[in-house]
């Protein structure tokens, strides 16, 4: 079958869903701009070979880009198209995509009430705005959310016969883990620096708790703007050796990964109630998933969480609740003087991943990928 894959945000995200159709029945057409075709010609290497690229020029508007998109679809007879992140100007996929001439269409939510309570306001562009979305939604044969724990409120918001699909934002390769861990108790604190996401600041609470004990703690995400560069005057002015971080937009795959893998803890301070979407609510968990659930999953880590943060029930086992920050400090404690309780939660973190290897997920999602 042909197949029609589209990502303008998350390299990332659309990185598992490139590996779990290549299964070699289907041809695949990858709808990109500039910058997630770089960065994914380095996570496929010599598998980006095998694919047809149609990649959004510099400048190049949406609708032009979509145009592109549309006739690749007629001229290929595409069976399935995959639009894995549409951030902004719904209103084109929904007008040139010709979804009556696909049998099958998914669109990835991220955000659920961002595209579902959108609300117009007196300007013409919010009027686009609000009849892109629905109309988006409305001409998608199925949705996905990329956690387990969504998809009841995803549910609750499509009209039927519209099917709601659960693949994840990450994969689990075993070969890919090649873990030389620090001396150090490690936790990382991985993604973009935002205060819509992350809650920095109970960084610098743990960090005093743990002074005295053999823990470093790094914040692995590039930042802009105002908050990020106040988090990295923060993470100066603190002049420890315990702490790392990266002042830069970005950080680099290779590097990351690296990181993770040497990593003994993965903490996800989320700002669980939050808006990402203008003033539109989110709640991590329920209407939005967070992007730290699939480093998790992709690095086989065990993982400290907020109380109040719904994350899939098969992560458990590895996962550390939370609700103040001390109860960290104790856990890091602990796992610090036990080296053989580390060797078992670690265990536990990676027999909750072997559930997201490529065959068990094309197996879970098999009407989808067959």
């Amino acid at each position: 079958m042909n197949v029609g894959i589209q990502e303008t945000d998350h390299f990332e995200g659309v990185y598992p869903v490139i590996r779990l159709f290549d299964n070699g029945k289907n041809r695949l057409f990858i709808f990109v701009n500039q910058e997630i075709h770089r960065r994914l010609l380095h996570l496929l290497g010599n598998r980006a070979n095998n694919y047809r690229w149609i990649i959004q020029g510099e400048n190049e508007p949406t609708w032009r880009f979509c145009r592109k998109i549309r006739s690749t679809i007629l001229d290929h007879k595409i069976g399935l198209l995959y639009l894995n992140t549409v951030s902004k100007h719904h209103i084109w996929y929904a007008l040139f995509l010709p979804f009556d001439k696909i049998p099958q269409s998914v669109l990835t939510v991220h955000d659920v009430n961002c595209l579902f309570k959108e609300q117009p306001g007196p300007s013409p562009r919010s009027w686009i705005k609000y009849l892109g979305k629905k109309l988006l939604a409305a001409r998608v044969k199925a949705f996905n959310t990329v956690s387990e724990t969504v998809q009841p409120y995803l549910l609750s918001m499509v009209k039927k016969p519209q099917q709601v699909f659960t693949v994840p934002g990450a994969f689990f390769d075993p070969e890919f883990i090649k873990t030389t861990q620090a001396t150090l108790l490690h936790i990382v604190v991985p993604g973009s620096i935002d205060p819509k996401r992350r809650d920095y600041y109970q960084v610098f609470q743990l960090l005093d708790q743990l002074a005295e004990l053999p823990v470093k703690i790094t914040l692995l995400g590039g930042g802009k703007g105002d908050y990020a560069a106040n988090i990295w005057r923060q993470c100066r002015s603190a002049q420890s050796g315990k702490l790392a971080w990266f002042e830069k937009d970005i950080v680099d795959q290779p590097e990351f990964d690296a990181i993770m893998n040497a990593a003994h803890f993965v903490w996800v301070p989320s700002v669980v109630e939050t808006n990402i979407c203008g003033s539109i609510p989110e709640t991590y968990g329920i209407t939005k998933s967070s992007g730290n659930i699939f480093d998790i999953i992709k690095h086989a880590k065990p993982f400290f969480f907020p109380g109040n943060l719904q994350v899939p029930e098969i992560l458990k086992a590895s996962g550390i609740s939370y609700r103040a920050i001390n109860d960290i400090a104790r856990a890091a404690s602990y796992y610090a003087a036990n080296p053989a309780a580390y060797a078992e939660i670690s265990k536990a973190a990676e027999n909750a991943s072997q559930h997201f290897t490529i065959e068990n997920l094309r197996l879970i999602h098999s009407p989808l990928f067959d």
